[in-house]
């Protein structure tokens, strides 16, 4: 009976792997970023205002529509599926780097360039 037990209780106990992510991609030439919502895999990356996750949320890409639609999360920059999403006259480029995060600068039109940060690990650079 106890060899039953263990069987039944190892599936829980074993390591999981981990959901797919989408990745965001910087080109290392031209230093733009770009992030195609793909609807097999997952993605909610936060741009926050300062290289720390507890700092103010300023733009938000998720493959979820209730993360998208009406901006819930306030996002002053805006919440969007992708970036073919953004405004036409919106571009997202790279800037440099901070310990577990990437600088980049998002310029719209005639608004002054704003930056934000975003986790390493949701960028892949080609």
């Amino acid at each position: 009976m106890k060899f039953l037990a263990a069987l039944l209780l190892l599936p829980l106990l074993l390591p999981r792997p981990a959901c797919a992510q989408t990745k965001a991609l910087i080109d290392r030439q031209t230093h733009r970023f770009y992030l195609s919502a793909n609807i097999r895999l997952d993605h909610r990356i936060f741009g926050y205002a300062a290289a720390d996750t507890t700092a103010r949320k300023l733009i938000l890409f998720s493959i979820f529509t209730s993360d998208v639609k009406g901006n819930p999360h306030h996002c002053p920059l805006g919440a969007y599926y992708d970036t073919s999403g953004l405004p036409r006259e919106a571009d997202i480029s790279w800037t440099g780097e901070k310990p577990g995060f990437v600088r980049l600068v998002f310029r719209n039109g005639q608004q002054p360039a704003t930056p934000f940060y975003i986790r390493r690990q949701f960028v892949t650079f080609r």
